[in-house]
């Protein structure tokens, strides 16, 4: 490395602190997308709007209907009279909200009671598409092994230098101390 005309040593925490430094601009995208959705995934319970709060069945606790019975009354539900088997991606069943959540792949959320088979609630669950955007998934099933991954252990490899470069000076600063000490005990 040259600067006005004279050659930089290249040390290895310098080769470290010049890799650390790149490296955290692609990684501070990817931090910025984990954080964010990360936050509000972590307050999905507490808005609307990121996911449709659970109400309560008639009596909580009561199992006796069939699943074929969700399905139906999920048909029930105007703009949703074609709903079939295939469209459902997966039913959360709360015995003890007495309710079950049907959960369809366009991510529309209908909430059944257990005991009388009437729908609750209906809504979009948000915090679906915020997952997938917090793994990357959303991009691809290749992208969460990327980005997500990517990012993840890029993090502790960043964690790991940056403790280093922390603490070099302080090594530093105890092995010329040793050494004035050698040094001093060596003369006297």
């Amino acid at each position: 490395m040259q600067a006005a005309g004279y050659v930089i040593p290249v040390t290895p925490a310098r080769l470290l602190r010049q890799v650390h430094y790149w490296i955290s601009l692609p990684l501070l995208f990817t931090i910025f997308v984990i954080a964010i959705s990360g936050t509000l995934l972590a307050l999905k319970k507490d808005f609307a709007a990121l996911q449709p709060p659970t109400q309560a069945g008639a009596r909580p606790g009561a199992l006796g209907r069939p699943l074929s019975d969700l399905v139906a009354a999920v048909a029930s539900v105007p703009g949703h009279a074609a709903t079939r088997w295939q469209d459902v991606e997966r039913i959360d069943v709360r015995p003890g909200d007495g309710i079950a959540k049907v959960i369809l792949h366009s991510r529309t959320e209908v909430q059944v009671d257990l005991a009388t088979g009437k729908v609750l609630q209906v809504g979009y669950r948000t915090s679906d598409w915020l997952e997938t955007i917090h793994d990357f998934s959303i991009l691809g099933d290749w992208a969460k092994y990327v980005f997500s991954f990517g990012t993840g252990l890029t993090l502790i490899a960043m964690a790991a230098s940056g403790a280093y470069l922390f603490l070099l000076p302080f090594l530093v600063r105890r092995r010329k101390r040793k050494t004035a000490r050698s040094r001093t005990g060596a003369t006297a």
